[in-house]
């Protein structure tokens, strides 16, 4: 278990870190995305295994967002996962939780969950009401 400033937060890896073929796949495959400074010094830095926990996270945001807002917040795979990377990381810059929160590998669930359904429902609100306009006769 990992104590962090914002609360408790239990770690959990399905895949085991023994440096084997899994882990080397799994926790050593990587990517950095840092856009002019805004994310930090060093960037957001995933796993792999950590996109594939938030592909699921994604999709099941994507099917709440779609029940509350009416329509997908995305029309395709890569919409959803960019939303859901956006809505969690400002989730979990922003918001403290007052309860534990369960961070499958290095993915923050509860907190990505949260802010990946209210960024797609915003999202679906603000594309809804800036969408075309039919002309009434």
């Amino acid at each position: 278990m990992i104590l962090a400033a914002t609360g408790k937060i239990i770690q959990v890896n399905l895949i085991p870190t023994d440096g084997g073929v899994l882990d080397r796949l799994f926790h050593l495959t990587w990517i950095k995305i840092n856009i002019f400074g805004l994310l930090g010094p060093d960037g957001f830095q995933m796993t792999l295994a950590g996109l594939i926990v938030l592909i699921l996270v994604g999709l099941a945001a994507t099917a709440v967002a779609e029940r509350l807002a009416g329509e997908k917040p995305g029309k395709n795979l890569f919409t959803t996962v960019v939303l859901t990377l956006i809505g969690a990381y400002i989730f979990e810059a922003f918001v403290t939780l007052p309860f534990t929160d369960v961070a499958i590998e290095g993915v923050r669930l509860i907190s990505a969950l949260l802010g990946a359904i209210i960024f797609g429902v915003f999202f679906v609100l603000v594309r809804r009401q800036a969408g075309p306009r039919t002309a009434k006769a």
